[in-house]
């Protein structure tokens, strides 16, 4: 009996280490790419090339967000799908709801993520001053076929973590019309989908943050705020408000056709000529009823859902300070 505890204890600790493991592998992956194609400027001359004003920063801020972002984004697709089958599992064991398990789609996943690939091909020969260079081997510079390579493999990704998010979005949504009842004063039961929507938002807005090297300049540093700003916040509104629509169609709805039932029995119950006591004490009780109502939110959202959002969204922004420093330091390298 007294081993229990810490049988109890090490069985929980094994579980958060199997839930915390793929997280902890996709950090250190995300870290470890970001060097691989730091080194592989170093060693090309790349960095030094930057450092002397012979190549824009881009040149190495490029290859090192493609391989973060590498590194980032099956990880992020691990998450979401494993939050979108639990969640749905949630809502069905609190509706008593028969939800089929979420499967990706994988055959259209690959296709989006070969037509991911191609688009980042395409745009890279766009790009190039050099567009057949690709077809030409031996005048590739070092770090040639490191960024090419890159560029396709976060194609690949990236299209398909777009058409998961929507997805795993849609189907939540999808879960609102199959519910029977909804106890609107019960807000706890309406959680898995706020839960579902600031998940998705963490993830756009880390995978945003590090994507936006490849685009922003940080010699602009207005520009590039407001730019990472709007972007952010679009990106982040999405993801937060597209699971939880059916839920806030529905909740809507309730609480308008509930508002409406309770006020048409608070003006019979105020009839002078028909109240009697027992109306009387009714109408208080229809009254208090009324104003909890109205104080019902039409979103399955709390005030801590909003904080942990506008959270997420300073930090999306604290990615941009940080590619301004890196510029700081590549131009100090050069003086």
């Amino acid at each position: 009996m007294s081993s229990w505890p810490l049988t109890h204890r090490a069985l929980s600790w094994s579980s958060g280490v199997r839930r915390l493991l793929p997280l902890l592998i996709g950090i250190a992956s995300t870290a470890v790419l970001g060097l691989f194609a730091l080194w592989i400027s170093w060693k090309t001359g790349i960095v030094a090339a930057v450092a002397s004003g012979r190549e824009p920063d881009i040149a190495v801020r490029a290859p090192v967000t493609l391989y973060m972002m590498i590194g980032y984004l099956p990880m992020a697709l691990y998450y979401l799908s494993g939050w979108t089958s639990a969640h749905l599992g949630t809502i069905s064991a609190r509706f008593a709801l028969d939800l089929p398990p979420f499967r990706f789609p994988r055959r259209a996943g690959n296709l989006l993520g070969a037509a991911g690939a191609i688009t980042m091909y395409l745009l890279f020969l766009h790009g190039s001053s050099d567009p057949w260079l690709v077809f030409q081997p031996g005048r590739w510079r070092a770090d040639y076929p490191f960024v090419l390579a890159g560029l396709l493999l976060m194609g690949w990704f990236i299209f398909r973590f777009m058409f998961l998010l929507i997805w795993s979005a849609l189907e939540v949504s999808r879960t609102a019309r199959r519910i029977h009842s909804i106890d609107l004063l019960d807000t706890t039961l309406v959680e898995p989908y706020a839960q579902h929507g600031v998940r998705c938002s963490l993830l756009a807005v880390v995978g945003l943050s590090i994507s936006s090297n490849l685009w922003l300049d940080p010699n602009s540093p207005a520009l590039a705020t407001v730019t990472t700003l709007v972007m952010l916040v679009s990106a982040t509104a999405i993801a937060l408000f597209l699971p939880t629509w059916g839920i806030h169609q529905r909740l809507k709805a309730l609480k308008q056709e509930q508002l409406r039932e309770i006020r048409s029995a608070i003006t019979a119950r105020r009839d002078p000529h028909s109240r009697s006591p027992e109306d009387a004490l009714q109408l208080r009780a229809d009254l208090a009823l009324e104003r909890r109502l109205m104080d019902v939110s039409e979103w399955p959202f709390d005030a801590g859902s909003y904080a942990r959002v506008i959270l997420y969204i300073f930090l999306g922004l604290g990615s941009w300070v940080g590619a301004a420093l890196v510029e700081r330091l590549l131009e100090s390298l050069g003086t």
